[in-house]
């Protein structure tokens, strides 16, 4: 006795390239959803009196991200760092003060950057559910 089995043959083939359609639409979503972060952290930088910058570019101007991705065997991995680079801007010297204080008193007035992450995780969780919309 034989059976067709090309239906499920095609549907399985669909199912493999999924991901491989996913890819480029979340590495749109990591990328939108970490500009947002972003600005969301340069807003708070801006807020403190100390850090924002007045005649020279502050901390709030040393803040970028960039994004990775690693792929192996059709899978990603897609990660955005998200923070002061002191390469962009000698500002960000003076962010762990601004994010956490020192030893004398002052400083630690900047919200801590994982707030802004923590603020900005319902989109991220929208623009990807809105990107992989009708893959399956």
């Amino acid at each position: 006795m034989s059976a067709d089995t090309s239906e499920f043959d095609s549907i399985g083939k669909e199912l493999l390239q999924i991901p491989a359609k996913m890819i480029p639409k979340l590495e749109a979503v990591v990328a939108r959803s970490a500009l947002n972060t972003k600005k969301i952290m340069q807003t708070d930088v801006r807020k403190s009196e100390h850090f924002r910058g007045k005649k020279r570019p502050g901390l709030d101007a040393s803040i970028d991200y960039t994004i990775e991705k690693h792929e192996f065997g059709g899978d990603a991995v897609i990660e955005a760092e998200i923070g002061p680079n002191p390469e962009r801007n000698p500002g960000a010297a003076l962010a762990g003060i601004a994010y956490y204080g020192s030893s004398r008193p002052g400083g630690g007035t900047v919200r801590d950057p994982e707030e802004a992450m923590l603020e900005e995780a319902p989109n991220f969780y929208e623009y990807a559910f809105k990107a992989t919309e009708g893959l399956l």
